[in-house]
């Protein structure tokens, strides 16, 4: 059966061969058996799409090896659509591990895709929410909590876990354990581990399990369900956590993973170490944590004012 749920039309409709189809189908099994999460798998695909385009336009197959003499005319194919240098390196890798793919299993005899460059990637720091932008957010879903408790559950545990959004999309009522306050994750990779939450989202998941009838069933076993009884997706919690965004006034840009940036940095500020931070962000090497030993201006002003013997706070003449 084609993975239609995995693989966009778009894609498929660029050559609209059986021939096409079944290798692309043959990759979502290839993607599958690494382990890596429903949401990276979609993206490897809709990534290929301009490499597909490309492809076509030049009456080339997508069954090979994209040949040396085309890789500059390729990467200034994707730079004239005007991809970002992010979304370039992601469409890159995503085009690299096709090619992989090919040569790995006999529908290609070379590999020319480590001959493609991926541009270096500006650093950016991530955005981050103030406590007091927090705190607004979370009394403005609180003010409507009578008309939705699932919703006021729901970002406690985004802000005070600071899980991604396809695990709390995945989360199942036997993952937490409420006498111990834990819950225990399958993040990415397939790869377990527990993370603690706060008295607050303790107290909302109770009372939201308790009283709110119109979300639950226990047969889908999800946590967050929509009013159909069934799980809510990564699209919607994300639309949810635009809805409040919007109506507390407070940058509609931010994110389920703004939240995520904001659990690790609010951690850091108030003295946790790195190490506990990247086992209950689930960061397999701690250099991905290292982002967030970035410090905001005004917290190096109070740490130097406090601190240090000869600070503007202590020097009065």
């Amino acid at each position: 059966m084609f993975k239609e749920k995995y693989i966009p039309i778009k894609l498929i409709d660029i050559f609209h061969e059986k021939d096409v189809n079944a290798i692309l189908d043959k990759y979502f099994d290839y993607l599958k058996s690494k382990s890596l999460s429903d949401n990276t798998i979609k993206n490897y695909f809709r990534d290929l799409i301009e490499y597909f385009d490309y492809l076509k336009q030049n009456n080339l197959l997508p069954n090979k090896s994209i040949e040396r003499n085309h890789i500059r005319k390729m990467l200034s194919f994707l730079i004239d659509k005007g991809f970002s240098k992010l979304s370039i390196s992601r469409k890159i890798s995503a085009i690299k591990s096709y090619i992989t793919f090919l040569e790995k299993f006999n529908y290609s005899k070379n590999n020319y895709s480590e001959l493609i460059s991926i541009p270096k990637k500006s650093k950016s720091l991530p955005k981050v929410m103030t406590k007091k932008e927090v705190n607004q957010l979370i009394k403005h879903v609180e003010m409507n909590t009578k008309k939705n408790l699932r919703d006021d559950a729901l970002i406690e545990l985004l802000y005070s876990t600071g899980l991604r959004v396809s695990e709390i999309a995945n989360l199942k009522i036997k993952d937490i354990n409420l006498e111990k306050s834990e819950i225990r994750i399958l993040g990415k990779g397939n790869k377990e581990r527990v993370v603690i939450f706060n008295n607050k989202s303790k107290e909302k998941i109770i009372r939201y399990l308790k009283n709110d009838k119109r979300f639950i069933s226990i047969k889908t076993e999800a946590l967050f369900q929509n009013k159909f009884k069934e799980a809510l997706t990564t699209r919607s919690i994300q639309r949810l956590l635009k809805k409040y965004l919007n109506f507390s006034s407070i940058n509609s840009k931010y994110s389920t993973h703004t939240l995520r940036h904001t659990f690790a940095t609010h951690l850091l500020e108030g003295g946790a170490d790195i190490k506990v931070i990247q086992q209950l962000m689930g960061h397999s090497s701690p250099e991905t944590t290292k982002i967030y030993t970035h410090v905001s201006s005004s917290t190096l002003k109070n740490v130097y004012n406090n601190s240090h013997p000869r600070s503007f706070s202590k020097i009065k003449n």
